[in-house]
């Protein structure tokens, strides 16, 4: 077996440089939701002791002194930019694991051309066709090709791409020597304690411990973990993900809320996103969780926090069905009086579309199924125009009853692949 795995460079900024061609080269920092922490820096804003996590206002001195370039996330823009990375990819591969919005592993076992060259042409392409640099792995596991994207990507002598193959023993050997246990995959925070209290700081550490010692302290996953690094295939690619338990959307507030409206509006938006979901995966949900709170964090103002839940006779996937459902939940939970900073809505009890309903009504007839028939239909329309025209073209009203409740983001860039009012225009 031999895997690829390829990532985006700073995936974010790399995004706002594409389409702000005069950021190259200039250091940039990408915010988290409201504005509130750095969660992408390119180099050069590394390069100034800009950590990741680090709140915006406690550096707002070192971005005016070094006119450090800010943008918020515009996470609608980096879904389309990451689909055509996927897609640019796939003209080259013939089987790929989308694995997150900025990294993705192939299966290129067999393949009739040499895999480093093939590394560089994945590159190469993906730079031409998207703009997004990247850096390339080639391994005989998922876990081995995910550490040598690392070594490509902080050692500029192999030039974005690495095959572990194209390495002597000693030279892999010395890479392991060097390399710190927490940048294999899977190996998190507390796993990461646990090793290095036993003297394991190291990867080559990690693969030189008796395989008993491996599973004891972390059981089948790090041993597989361990086997993987070794060359043995633990972790197959995974084409087509899982369907999901549950779907959740859920976001903070630009500011807090005090009125109804704004509140039902933000949930309205959620749960649209939510049953498109739904749709996409070809599933319904039973069950219907709507939850929105006061700051926990200020603890002067009253405190509340509501989590209604409804459940389906008959699951549903119709986002007119579930956002009216959603907004009288709201309706009914509603209490006056509180500055809410959060909300969001979780579908759970998750069926395959058409699933038989759990339970019969008086009412569930023929011109029911007719009426579900057509109501399915007019959601199909609705993602199609979504899909052709862009994310808002058409929503349900009580989406619009208010803006307040949207996110600060005071940099936020346009979103120049989804939105034609956003297209980049050449005079």
């Amino acid at each position: 077996m031999r895997f690829l795995h390829i990532d985006g460079n700073t995936f974010y900024a790399s995004v706002h440089r594409v389409f702000e061609p005069m950021l190259r080269g200039k250091p940039v920092i990408v915010l988290s939701n409201n504005d509130g922490c750095v969660v992408t820096r390119t180099a050069e804003a590394k390069a100034l002791g800009i950590k990741c996590g680090v709140p915006l206002f406690q550096i707002k001195d070192l971005v005016e002194k070094h006119h450090i370039v800010v943008r918020s996330s515009n996470y609608e823009l980096y879904q389309s930019m990451s689909n055509r990375m996927m897609t640019t990819i796939r003209t080259l591969v013939p089987r790929q694991e989308i694995y997150s919005i900025d990294e993705q592993f192939a299966d290129v076992t067999g393949m009739p051309i040499d895999l480093t060259t093939l590394g560089f042409q994945v590159h190469d392409r993906v730079l031409k066709w998207t703009g997004i640099p990247t850096c390339v792995g080639i391994a005989s596991t998922k876990t081995l090709a995910k550490l040598c994207d690392h070594y490509a990507k902080n050692y500029p002598a192999f030039k974005s791409v690495l095959n572990w193959d194209d390495l002597t023993p000693t030279r892999q050997t010395k890479a392991w020597s060097m390399t710190p246990i927490d940048e294999v995959w899977g190996i998190g925070g507390a796993l990461t304690l646990k090793l290095q209290a036993l003297g394991v700081k190291h990867v080559l550490d990690f693969v030189r411990l008796p395989r008993t010692t491996v599973r004891k302290l972390g059981g089948v996953v790090l041993e597989r973990t361990w086997l993987e690094l070794q060359g043995e295939v633990c972790f197959p690619l995974v084409e087509t993900p899982p369907k999901r338990q549950q779907i959740v959307r859920s976001r903070s507030f630009g500011e807090l809320i005090t009125d109804k409206n704004s509140v039902l509006a933000a949930v309205s938006v959620h749960m649209a996103s939510a049953a498109r979901i739904l749709r996409a995966e070809g599933t319904e949900a039973t069950r219907l969780t709507v939850q929105f709170q006061s700051d926990p964090f200020r603890t002067d103002d009253p405190q509340y926090y509501a989590s209604p839940t409804i459940e389906f006779d008959r699951p549903t996937s119709d986002t007119l069905r579930l956002t009216y459902a959603a907004c009288t939940l709201v309706e009914q939970a509603w209490r006056p009086g509180i500055k809410y900073r959060r909300a969001g809505v979780i579908l759970s009890q998750l069926v395959d579309e058409g699933a038989p309903a759990l339970s019969q009504s008086l009412f569930d007839d023929s011109a029911a199924d007719i009426q579900r028939v057509k109501r399915r239909e007019l959601m199909s329309v609705m993602d199609t125009l979504t899909d052709l025209y862009g994310k808002g073209i058409i929503k349900t009203a009580s989406s619009a009853l208010s803006t307040k409740w949207e996110m600060k983001r005071d940099f936020l860039t346009p979103c120049y692949t989804t939105n034609w009012d956003d297209v980049l225009v050449v005079h």
